[in-house]
């Protein structure tokens, strides 16, 4: 049963091997040609890269030593003998920077110790950038083979769902489409009447209905699955929580359709009652702190890497359109206060009085404006403005709301105020923290996700922010800006 899983561990294994090669031969390589073109052309005493390449072929072993690491991490679905659900995406970049650093660390260990001299065939310096760049790419390589599994429909562990509530519905939904957690839903149980068996489905995904709740462990077995999604309420789970243990292997427990604070949870046990205790790190002073002085030293960073576009963007929306260069919006900020957030300016001055004709005109914009409020074909948007929207420039001025500390880097959306109801009893959660230049829901789609999905994702940055989550979001920002993927 677990075949399938063994399958994918063996694969991830194989793209972790192939990112430590890839990774290692850049910094070798790389280090090397900087070295030679600096003494060729500007410092003939550069002491950098004075090596042979082939030197360094003797410690790709490293490679199985990631392998090793990453298990001991349950980098591999948690038991490699006995894979099932995979690490959160974020904890995961967390575990993979932990593993190239002890690995790197432990190779840097080694050559001090087995050339005990100033040896310039060796450079520690090299093995430092391959640490970052490993880092950096692991997850990508894993994505990729995650990817090809997908395609191939292999390496897919099988699962079952025991209910059909709005937690289950979501859990379909998300894995329909999905490569990374690489769970295939065989079937679910839904109901206790016996009537009811086989004639439902869920709407569009395929998964067949397999039977009743009191069906769960004898069509398991028959089936030969071991995982089961638990997505029933509390006092179903309870009552037949000791019947699913004679079979599952695995029992997830997924009854919220909320996300909660799960990040850093940890399990406890009071005189035999097992819990969860649930770290909430926003609460806490430290790392608020700490996440304040990470929003200034990044938005200082990128301002002298972006430099140039501050200067060449105003002249040219100066020359293309009439108006001022910077466009001030009214937004909320924390606390639910009113803040103007800076942009480049994107549209034509009169860009309310066009939008007021051409939600009256068509009904399908006013229809998409009142959902998404934004328009995938929007009038109101200059042809530079255009430009600036695809590449995300026009939002670069808001380093400076980051380094008056109205923004965050990374945080929730910021909204209008036309915009709260959708929040409902959510909005609370919301304006206790920062609005960020990019977010979650940037990076799960941007203008390409729902409004729901929007709250959603908001709601589960909030609940379990952490420093690596923020890390994880700006990388996978600078994909999603570099692809234009979901922008508008």
């Amino acid at each position: 049963m677990f075949m399938q899983g063994r399958i994918r561990v063996i694969v991830l294994a194989i793209a972790d091997m192939l990112c430590v090669v890839a990774a290692f031969s850049v910094a070798v390589v790389g280090y090397k040609a900087t070295g030679v073109f600096l003494r060729a052309y500007f410092w003939s005493g550069c002491p950098w890269g004075g090596y042979d390449i082939l030197e360094y072929a003797r410690f790709f072993p490293i490679t199985v030593v990631f392998v090793c690491i990453n298990a001991a991490l349950d980098l591999y679905h948690g038991n490699w003998m006995y894979p099932s659900a995979p690490l959160a995406p974020v904890e995961e970049f967390r575990r993979l920077c932990i593993s190239s650093l002890l690995t790197y660390a432990g190779l840097i260990t080694y050559i001090a110790f087995a050339y005990q001299t100033t040896d310039s065939r060796i450079s520690r310096a090299v093995c430092v950038y391959a640490c970052i760049v490993t880092a950096a790419v692991a997850q990508s390589f894993r994505s990729w083979m995650r990817f090809v599994l997908k395609r191939l429909g292999i390496g897919q562990i099988p699962v079952v769902l025991a209910g059909d509530g709005q937690a289950a519905h979501r859990i379909v939904a998300m894995l329909k489409g999905d490569s990374y957690s690489g769970i295939r839903i065989v079937g679910y149980f839904a109901g206790t009447d016996r009537n009811d068996r086989g004639n439902r489905s869920f709407q569009g995904c395929g998964v067949p209905c397999l039977g009743t709740l009191h069906d769960v462990v004898p069509e398991s077995r028959r089936r030969n699955v071991k995982i089961l999604f638990a997505c029933q309420d509390d006092r179903l789970f309870r009552a037949q929580m000791d019947e699913f243990a004679t079979w599952f292997t695995y029992i997830d427990y997924l009854p919220a359709s909320r996300s909660f604070p799960i990040f850093g949870a940890r399990a406890v046990s009071f005189d035999g009652l097992g819990g969860l205790e649930m770290v909430n790190q926003g609460r806490m002073r430290m790392t608020r702190f700490q996440k304040r002085v990470m929003d200034g030293i990044f938005a200082i960073v990128a301002f002298m890497v972006f430099l140039p576009v501050f200067v060449v963007v105003p002249i040219v929306v100066g020359l293309t359109s009439r108006g001022p260069v910077f466009y001030r919006h009214r937004r909320l900020g924390r606390g639910g206060r009113s803040i103007n957030i800076l942009k480049f300016r994107t549209m034509y001055v009169d860009a309310d009085e066009r939008l007021r004709k051409i939600l009256a005109e068509d009904p399908a914009a006013a229809k998409e404006w009142e959902s998404n409020f934004k328009l995938k074909n929007d009038p109101r948007v200059t042809p530079f403005g255009r430009f600036l929207r695809r590449t995300s420039f026009d939002e670069l001025p808001q380093l400076f709301n980051v380094l008056s500390g109205e923004m965050a880097l990374v945080g929730p959306r910021p909204i209008v105020e036309e915009e709260k109801p959708y929040y409902g009893d959510r909005y609370d959660l919301l304006a206790s923290v920062k609005p960020g230049m990019t977010g979650l829901w940037q990076v799960s789609g941007r203008s390409e996700t729902d409004y729901a999905r929007r709250v959603a994702l908001d709601a589960q940055y909030i609940l379990n922010w952490s420093p690596w989550m923020d890390i994880w979001i700006l990388f996978r920002t600078v994909v999603a800006v570099l692809t234009m993927r979901g922008s508008c």
